[in-house]
C-alpha cells in the first residue's frame, strides 16, 4: 500500500498497456484484497502466481528460494526483482535484472535497527552481484550503488518512476474536488504530507514549522500515513503543543481520491532527509501543486527547477518557504504550471518505453 507496491503495480500496469502482446507473470507470497490490483487481475496479459499450500506457511522462503521452480516451469525470458532483491538459483538461461530504489540504510543506518541493516545490505548487494542488469530509480541511488557497493556505472541504468496515470486528470476546482474536502472533513486552504510516517520523512518538522508561522495565515496540515513509534512521538507532540486544530490525520483514504486531494491542496510539503525517489512529488506535480521539499538527496531529479527546496533540520526555512508559497496565489500558479511542464518527462508511455527498451536489449531481440 507504500511506495514499492505503487512503483510494482504502476509499473506492470503501464507494460501491459503499452506492450500487451508480452505476458506478464506477477508472484506474490500471498492474494491480498488490495483494490489496487482489481485493473491487473482484469487483465489478459497479466498472470498472478502464488505459493502452494505449504509454501504460503514458508513464503519467505518461497520467495527467496523455491521461486526457482515456478520460473523454470513457466520458461521466463526474464525475471525482474521489482524491490532489491532477486531469488537464489535461478535458471541460467533466464536474464534478470533488479531495481534498486535507494540504500538509505547505508547512507543513514541510524534510522535502522541493526539486524536489519545487515539483511538489507545481504540481499541488496547480492542481488546487484548476480543482476545482468541493475535499474536505479534516481541519479542519487545509482551514485550510492556505485559508492557503498562497488558496482561498475555501466552495469547501471536509471530509469525514472512513473505514478498512476489518474494523476493526469487534473479537475482543478470542480464540484467533485469540493465534495472530496467535504468527504475528509479538510478545511478550504490546507498543505499536504502524504508518506509513511516515520522519522526519516521528517514529519515532526513540518509541524514545529507551523508553529512559526503568523497565526493570521491560518495554515492547516492534512497527513496522509501512518507509522509506529514515529507516528506515536508526532501525535503526543501535537496534543501536547494544542495542535489539534491544525494538524488532521487521514485515515482510510480511497486512492482514487488522492489526485482531488492533492489539486485541492496550496501545497506538498515533504522535508524528507533522505529519499530514493519520492513519487508524492510527482503526483504533486501532476496535480499543478507546488512542492516544496528537501536540499540534496534526489528531490531535484524529481521536483525540477520550479519547486522549493530547504534545510529539512530547519522548521525556521520551512516555515518562511511555505508562508511566502501560501501568501501568493500569483507564485502557486506559477509553480503548479512551470511543474506541470516538468513532470511530462516522467510519463508513464516514456517510462514504459524504457523499460521495454531494456528488456528487449538483455534478449537480444533489438
Amino acid at each position: 500500500m507504500t511506495g514499492l507496491g505503487n512503483y510494482s503495480r504502476t509499473l506492470v500496469e503501464t507494460l501491459a498497456r503499452y506492450f500487451p502482446e508480452n505476458d506478464y507473470f506477477l508472484f506474490s507470497p500471498k492474494n491480498t484484497d488490495n483494490l489496487r490490483l482489481n485493473s491487473l487481475r482484469a487483465t489478459p496479459s497479466v498472470k498472478m502466481r502464488f505459493p502452494s499450500s505449504l509454501m504460503k506457511i514458508i513464503h519467505p522462503l518461497w520467495r527467496s528460494f523455491f521461486i526457482k521452480n515456478d520460473v523454470a516451469q513457466l520458461n521466463l525470458d526474464i525475471f525482474h526483482g521489482l524491490s532489491h532483491e532477486l531469488p537464489w538459483f535461478l535458471p541460467k538461461n533466464v536474464k534478470t535484472v533488479v531495481t534498486i530504489h535507494d540504500l538509505i540504510h547505508e547512507r543513514y543506518p541510524e534510522f535502522y535497527p541493526f539486524i536489519d541493516r545487515k539483511i538489507y545490505t545481504w540481499k541488496f548487494k547480492n542481488a546487484c552481484r548476480k543482476a545482468d542488469v541493475i535499474v536505479a530509480i534516481s541519479e542519487q541511488t545509482k551514485r550510492d550503488i556505485i559508492e557503498f557497493y562497488k558496482i561498475e556505472p555501466s552495469k547501471i541504468q536509471v530509469i525514472y518512476q512513473s505514478c498512476h496515470p489518474q494523476f493526469y486528470q487534473n479537475t482543478e476546482g470542480s464540484e467533485s474536488n469540493i465534495f472530496i474536502t467535504e468527504k475528509y472533513k479538510l478545511p478550504q486552504k490546507y498543505l499536504l504530507y502524504v508518506g509513511t510516517v516515520n522519522e526519516r520523512k521528517n514529519l515532526l518538522t513540518i509541524i514545529k514549522s507551523l508553529q512559526l508561522i503568523d497565526n493570521q495565515l491560518d495554515v492547516k496540515l492534512a497527513v496522509i500515513g501512518e507509522g509506529g513509534q514515529y507516528f506515536q512521538k508526532v501525535k503526543q507532540y501535537v496534543l501536547e503543543n494544542n495542535l489539534e486544530s491544525r494538524i488532521i490525520f487521514l485515515k482510510n483514504v480511497d486512492f482514487k481520491d488522492f489526485p482531488k486531494i492533492y489539486q485541492s491542496a496550496q501545497m506538498l510539503v515533504l522535508p524528507s532527509f533522505f529519499e530514493g525517489f519520492g513519487i508524492p512529488i510527482i503526483e504533486a506535480l501532476w496535480s499543478c501543486t507546488p512542492v516544496i521539499t528537501s536540499e540534496g538527496s534526489c528531490f531535484k531529479e524529481a521536483g525540477g527547477p520550479n519547486s522549493i527546496y530547504v534545510n529539512p533540520n530547519s522548521p525556521e526555512d520551512l516555515a518562511l518557504a511555505i508562508s511566502r508559497v501560501w501568501e501568493s496565489k500569483t507564485l502557486r500558479r506559477q509553480m503548479g504550471m512551470r511543474g506541470l511542464e516538468y513532470v511530462q518527462k516522467f510519463h508513464e508511455k516514456k517510462i514504459g518505453k524504457e523499460w521495454m527498451e531494456l528488456y528487449e536489449g538483455i534478449c537480444g531481440r533489438l
